[in-house]
């Protein structure tokens, strides 16, 4: 009993450890990312302005109109806050030979890789928070909050595998800002289109691209449609749920086959 429960302690507490060194990184990393100003700009002022612009900009006269402005800020905040954000940090870490010195820590592999996303996520995270005061000055409804919260998550979760899938491809900080622009492109056109296409027509399968799956939710959140039929009969809020998970898995796995620790040649 006595050993069961030492044991479990010191579980305990090398997970407290873990996670402490884990933000103490973090926090570092927060620190870099305000002294770079490119990467300041990239990841903090240029999705809030992009944002407040698309919030001010479409005449927002009712719940469609509000999908659009909605689906873009989140497609914006989860392509350059989290996508390029995080592609462009891990790859800066991974030139300079601290991703693989920080591998040499205490942490582990997973600390290391939650600790440099820690600042993007931070940021996005105060981004949608800004975006939602926004909105809600200027009149937005009151969404569904369930597939906007799948939407957030579900978003989130892919843009930070595409980014470590990305990193394969992308030798240097600088080529991160080529490497991420097919995706960008396609996850943002694919958001800004299915808001637009109404819940029951086929163009609904559009929602199998990276990045539609946040319109589609998007639009569902305000039309009050979560689980009416839609693509296939199924309820409306599957596809975008599955499409988020398949291509959270699809990246996952080339990141986890392919990721690399050491510095790529040019």
């Amino acid at each position: 009993m006595t050993t069961t429960t030492t044991t479990t302690s010191a579980t305990a507490a090398g997970r407290s450890g873990e996670a402490g060194r884990v933000l103490a990184l973090a926090a570092a990393e927060v620190r870099l990312v305000a002294r770079n100003r490119t990467a300041a700009v990239s990841s903090v002022l240029l999705p809030v302005a992009l944002g407040v612009f698309f919030a001010f900009t479409f005449d927002p006269g009712g719940s469609a109109a509000w999908a659009t402005i909605v689906a873009l800020q989140l497609v914006m905040t989860i392509t350059m806050g989290v996508y390029m954000t995080i592609t462009q940090a891990v790859v800066a870490r991974r030139q300079a030979r601290v991703l693989k010195r920080m591998r040499t820590s205490s942490l582990s592999d997973g600390g290391v890789l939650a600790a440099v996303c820690g600042p993007a996520l931070t940021i996005a995270a105060l981004h949608l928070v800004l975006y939602a005061a926004i909105d809600g000055l200027l009149g937005a409804p009151l969404p569904d909050p369930v597939p906007l919260v799948v939407a957030v998550l579900g978003g989130t979760a892919v843009g930070v595998a595409a980014a470590f899938a990305t990193t394969i491809v992308t030798p240097s900080p600088e080529r991160a800002q080529i490497t991420t622009l097919p995706l960008f492109f396609v996850m943002f056109g694919a958001a800004f289109v299915l808001p637009l296409v109404p819940v029951d027509s086929p163009w609904q399968a559009l929602v199998l691209v990276p990045g539609a799956p946040m319109g589609q939710l998007t639009q569902l959140a305000f039309s009050g449609t979560t689980w009416a039929p839609g693509l296939l009969g199924l309820p409306a809020v599957l596809p975008g749920l599955l499409s988020l998970v398949l291509w959270t898995v699809v990246f996952a796995t080339l990141a986890r086959r392919s990721f690399r620790w050491d510095p790529r040649s040019l």
